[in-house]
């Protein structure tokens, strides 16, 4: 029933239009993980819906554009490298080699670090360096970019690793170490080992975060991210 609905929408040029596109379509993808023809159905629809708003709006602001705009320009990217449109994800990859990390565009920089890990040649090679910025760098909105970027990846070594930096509690603080797990609970290749490693370590995190206010995110994102039967049934026990 969505589908048609959201693809009569697909002249409309309003940022607050889209973001309920967006958020539809981000729900309907949890109906299609499981059926990778379906998947690349949906993602086939979400590059034919963005295509129009793509091509007007590209990837550089314009320097009269409406601040809605810049912000709209952000959500269609990130449906049109959800639709793992070739020339999107290569454009990505070619401003990320380009462009030093602090000068890429903050409305684009999460979307950019992210098709660049998820989709470049040596995703843990290019973690690592990233995540050698990430303890460095002062600027809190960088270090949020690169959480978002690399937690997009697909490689199941490198998600390990970046969970077990989480419980370490040295590179990733333990009052960020919420954030950076649900960001791999969302990756659906880092969903299971997220889900699996919540469960296997769940007396670490009553110890270290009990009376910490992000200690009901571990099981209230987990519960609102699961999808299949089996997940529900070892939520309940």
């Amino acid at each position: 029933a969505l589908i048609p609905l959201l693809n009569a929408y697909r002249h409309e040029s309003t940022e607050a239009v889209w973001d309920i596109i967006s958020l539809t379509t981000s729900e309907l993808r949890k109906f299609v993980e499981t059926n990778e023809g379906a998947e690349k159905k949906l993602r086939a629809f979400a590059g034919q819906l963005a295509r129009e708003q793509y091509e007007r709006l590209g990837w550089h602001s314009n320097e009269d554009e409406p601040e809605t705009d810049t912000k709209l320009r952000a959500t269609i990217l990130s449906l049109m490298i959800y639709s793992e449109d070739t020339e999107v994800i290569a454009t990505a990859k070619e401003i990320f080699n380009a462009t030093p990390l602090e000068e890429l565009d903050p409305e684009l920089r999460p979307l950019i670090v992210s098709a660049a890990v998820r989709y470049g040649d040596q995703p843990a090679d290019l973690v690592e360096s990233l995540m050698k910025v990430y303890e460095k760098t002062a600027s809190v909105d960088l270090q949020q970019d690169i959480a978002h970027g690399v937690t997009s990846t697909k490689n199941k070594v490198v998600i390990s690793r970046l969970l077990d930096q989480v419980q370490a509690g040295i590179v990733i603080r333990n009052q960020d170490a919420a954030r950076w797990f649900v960001y791999l609970l969302r990756n659906r290749d880092g969903r299971t080992l997220a889900w699996d490693w919540l469960r296997s370590n769940w007396q670490w995190i009553e110890k270290t975060f009990g009376g910490d206010k992000s200690y009901d995110d571990f099981p209230r994102y987990a519960g609102s991210i699961l999808t299949t039967k089996e997940q529900l049934e070892q939520y309940r026990h």
